[in-house]
């Protein structure tokens, strides 16, 4: 069996060791790209989201390298992307291709990937407990690498190091074969980003990324907007880490302690039920953002995503409660880098002029 999955961000990074310590080969597709879209946009429904379009184009992409299984995202959330699942696989099926799905619920990540393990490799009790283990060490591991970049961006002396060093201990963590050698190797990784030359005194903004998860991981879709802030000074937080955001810590989802907790308290006054996709998400950690002095917010979404619709027209009642600037942006297959570096430049030069008018 050749496994493959889709991209989402980093996740190539603990995923192709995780398969890998079940004894299975492991297909990484290439990163998205143009080509990637265009197969989406060419053979998916014309108003379905974007990041549909992408996702089926990582499938392709990971056929016509050699998988003969596929980790597909789906389920029964309220986001139109958990529905697509079936309907890609029927459309691939039509397209001649031959493979195993594996469906993936994001909903419910605990249970799922006791499932999923057990459905690719069925291994024995005591090996299934250590490849999860590993597997929430990689992860943990991935959103330092990740953070540490964030950090790094907006200070570092030389631009593209904290880029180049993010590939850099990404490929190194892909690399890893056990949580044994993680562990040894940890220091290693994580090191380059506090010895790279950077000016540490540097002014910088604090902005906070909320919105659709896909839309916040996954740079080809986002046009690297982590990377063009940084750019511009700022230094980059986002609400959706995978391993706080799946609640991947068990203990702490048993006893309630968990961040989500205190995300549904948060969006309590602003959107009182769930109303599909991540919308209460996006409310109640842009209330925390707001709270932890963070000078501003982005919002991203995918364009007609329904959900983050709802969110951004919650931002109205929002505002008159936290008084930070909310810059919200959609993309699809023809958002351009141009408009969106514009927007993002005249939203900085805001925050500075309000950080100086509060500090006189």
């Amino acid at each position: 069996m050749k496994v493959s999955f889709f991209h989402l961000g980093a996740a190539y990074a603990y995923i192709e060791p995780y398969l890998r310590s079940l004894g299975l080969d492991v297909v990484v597709p290439p990163f998205s790209s143009r080509r990637t879209l265009d197969l989406g946009t060419r053979f998916c429904p014309e108003m379905i989201c974007t990041p549909c379009k992408l996702i089926f184009g990582n499938y392709v992409e990971a056929l016509e390298a050699g998988a003969d299984a596929l980790i597909m995202f789906g389920g029964q959330g309220t986001c139109r992307l958990g529905y697509s699942a079936r309907q890609q696989e029927q459309l691939l099926r039509q397209w001649g291709y031959s493979f195993t799905a594996h469906l993936f619920d994001l909903y419910h990540a605990h249970s799922e990937l006791i499932r999923l393990t057990r459905e690719l490799a069925d291994p024995p009790l005591p090996q299934l407990v250590e490849a999860l283990r590993f597997l929430f060490a990689l992860i943990t591991l991935s959103d330092e690498v990740e953070q540490a970049a964030l950090r790094l961006r907006p200070r570092e002396l030389e631009r593209g190091t904290a880029t180049r060093l993010r590939a850099q201990a990404l490929s190194q963590i892909a690399s890893l074969s056990s949580r044994q050698e993680l562990e040894k190797r940890r220091q290693a990784i994580l090191s380059p980003f506090e010895e790279a030359p950077q000016d540490r005194d540097r002014p910088v903004l604090r902005i906070g990324l909320i919105g659709d998860p896909y839309s916040i991981s996954e740079p080809f879709f986002n046009l690297n907007l982590e990377q063009e802030l940084g750019y511009l000074g700022v230094e980059v937080d986002r609400w959706f880490w995978i391993g706080r955001s799946l609640k991947l810590n068990p203990v702490l989802a048993l006893l309630k302690q968990d961040h989500s907790a205190a995300v549904r308290q948060a969006s309590q006054p602003y959107l009182a039920r769930d109303v599909g996709g991540f919308a209460r998400s996006t409310i109640g950690e842009a209330v925390i953002f707001a709270q932890s002095n963070y000078d501003g917010l982005v919002h991203l979404a995918p364009f007609s995503c329904t959900p983050e619709v709802v969110a951004g027209n919650i931002f109205l009642a929002l505002r008159r409660h936290i008084h930070i600037p909310i810059l919200s942006l959609s993309f699809d297959e023809q958002t351009s880098r141009t408009g969106l570096v514009t927007r993002l430049e005249a939203f900085v030069d805001l925050l500075w002029q309000r950080v100086r008018v509060l500090a006189s």
